[in-house]
């Protein structure tokens, strides 16, 4: 059969890009603003033709049944992606250390990301997360002169590779049993099958960070420069949740007990985890990370109690996770002191007297990650919770309610700072216009949810019509 080439133009979009940038950025040492210009304008291109050609892209993956997911989320990815590189330059100046290549591995990331989530064999998705991989350990190590960065760098990139030979073990014991690495063609054969699925998930976990596979994640978080772990904790993230999502429901993981049963104790570990180890830190990023480790607990049970509209409330989540944590770390980018980049909790303290919009926003997307009402986090708490009730899966509920009490109070101690405690030394007023314009957004975006959630729901539901149609 000839190779349908229309279908993949979005990701022959990036791949132009990618070129263009890398001439333009060897030839123009002045190109800041072209290139974010040109990729900006790229990626909101490739959004456009998502929405308005959406299913002339379908022909590639005929044997993904959930097709609308993946032009959902690469709608989704697209549009983040290009308010993302508006953020870069700015915020890269301020440390010193712009350099034409981030935005390269911003692009390398995306289309890692594209791929992985419409691949239908496992080569694919793995050649997918490879990509997005290695440029994600250059972010982590962006920042040369900083002997942290560089220890972020090496430690992702030591565990990465090791997550990588799970992932490739896993495949090859697969393969050795079905004779085939589509994903349509796997049969549960002998246990090789469910070993080789199991050392696959836990690759995958590794990629989103669930405990008790998140060693890296605090470190990372701290070391790196903050742009880039906007972007860790954002878009590949997404991109790796989403395929978890549909290797769940593709090779049908919860007709095996044991790997239904090892999916159950790593969404309890994230829970418990995520919440007891943010409880002790002091260093924002840090606390930013146990609590993305808590979420990520939360996305797995609704992954696991996926039968009743789950796939909704699945992407639901998903989305209002990416619009908070976009919309905390372009505040925590504006925030500056003498030394530098703010890192401990405690130089948030008198943050309501030096900016009260910054303040606020923090509180409002704070409260939507701890799930207090009125805020999205709460709905969305609100459905995964309804979903696995529904499904059975009582003390997994349990153990969500309770974790949820216990992030509820580090997030609180934050706000406690923002509000109550005088600051010791002055933050530097610093105006960046595209990171204030998303920090308002989402913290808008956050609150009237409530007031408002039908476009969102509406969204969401006729991007799955399709696949209530097909089941």
């Amino acid at each position: 059969t000839m190779i349908n080439l229309v279908s993949f133009i979005p990701e022959i979009l990036i791949l132009t890009l990618i070129i263009v940038s890398l001439l333009t950025g060897l030839f123009y040492k002045a190109s800041k603003n072209i290139l974010t210009g040109i990729n900006f304008l790229g990626f909101i291109f490739i959004a456009y033709l998502f929405i308005s050609f959406g299913d002339s892209f379908q022909n590639v993956y005929s044997e993904i049944k959930d097709f609308n997911v993946i032009i959902l989320s690469k709608i989704i990815i697209s549009l983040f992606t290009a308010l993302y590189i508006l953020l870069i330059n700015k915020s890269l100046s301020n440390d010193s250390i712009y350099r034409y290549e981030f935005l390269l591995f911003v692009l390398f990331a995306t289309l890692g990301s594209f791929i992985l989530i419409s691949s239908n064999n496992f080569l694919t998705a793995f050649i997918g997360i490879e990509l997005q991989s290695l440029s994600l350990y250059l972010m982590a190590a962006f920042n040369t002169k900083n002997l942290e960065s560089n220890e972020a760098g090496i430690k992702y990139f030591s565990l990465g590779a090791l997550s990588s030979g799970f992932l490739l073990f896993g495949i090859s014991m697969v393969y050795f049993d079905n004779s085939s690495i589509q994903f349509s063609e796997i049969e549960h054969v002998s246990h090789f099958t469910e070993i080789g699925l199991a050392l696959i998930l836990i690759a995958l976990f590794f990629k989103v960070s669930a405990a008790p596979f998140h060693i890296w994640t605090p470190d990372v978080y701290q070391g790196s420069p903050t742009i880039s772990v906007l972007f860790f904790a954002t878009l590949p993230k997404f991109a790796s949740l989403i395929f978890l999502f549909r290797f769940f429901l593709e090779m049908d993981i919860s007709s095996y007990p044991s790997l239904l049963f090892i999916f159950k104790t790593v969404c309890i570990l994230s829970l418990l985890i995520g919440a007891y180890g943010a409880i002790t830190q002091t260093v924002i990023k840090r606390l930013l990370a146990f609590s993305s480790i808590n979420h990520i607990g939360f996305i797995l049970l609704s992954i696991l109690s996926f039968k009743f509209l789950s796939q909704g409330i699945f992407f639901f989540y998903l989305l209002i996770y990416l619009v908070t944590n976009f919309g905390v770390f372009s505040v925590l980018l504006t925030l500056r002191n003498s030394s530098g980049e703010l890192k401990l909790i405690s130089d948030l303290s008198g943050l309501k007297t030096h900016n009260k919009s910054k303040a606020i926003a923090l509180l409002v997307l704070f409260f939507s990650l701890a799930g207090i009402p009125p805020f999205a986090g709460f709905f969305a708490k609100f459905f995964i919770l309804t979903a696995s009730m529904n499904e059975g899966l009582i003390y997994l509920s349990l153990i969500a309610v309770l974790s949820s009490v216990i992030a509820a109070f580090y997030y609180l101690r934050v706000i406690k700072n923002m509000f109550f405690n005088e600051g010791e030394k002055n933050l530097i007023q610093n105006s960046m216009f595209y990171n204030s314009l998303t920090y308002v957004v989402c913290s808008l975006f956050v609150t009237l949810f409530a007031f408002y959630p039908d476009p969102i729901i509406l969204i969401i539901n006729t991007g799955m019509l399709v696949h209530k149609c097909c089941m």
